[in-house]
Parts: C-alpha cells; sequence; structure tokens
C-alpha cells in the first residue's frame, strides 16, 4: 500500500509550518482565514477555491 501525504490549510503557518518544514506538498485553501496572496507567498503548491477541488487535486 502507498501512502500520500498533503497538507491543507488556510493560513501561512499551515504552509510553512506545517508543510514546506517537513518536506510535504502543501493546498491553499481560499474559504478559510488566510488569503489567496498569503498563501502564494508562503508557496503553496496548489491553491484551491472550494473543498470539492480537494478532491479532484
Amino acid at each position: 500500500m502507498m501512502l500520500s501525504v498533503v497538507m491543507v490549510g488556510d493560513r501561512s503557518h499551515d504552509i510553512t509550518i506545517g508543510a514546506k518544514d517537513h518536506h510535504i506538498t502543501s493546498i491553499g485553501v481560499t474559504y478559510g482565514y488566510g488569503t489567496e496572496e498569503e498563501l502564494k507567498a508562503r508557496g503553496a503548491d496548489l491553491i484551491t477555491y472550494s473543498p470539492s477541488d480537494i478532491l479532484r487535486l
């Protein structure tokens, strides 16, 4: 069985501390507290705009 890990978060700390510092792919979500600009500035690997977008990724 192969496991894949991805960090889904809505703030810069989720992207940097939760994902980048641990070499995990990150998905930034714009429907939380953070902004798209904040997520992009911290290097989110992917950006989504709704929960259903995550399933497609």
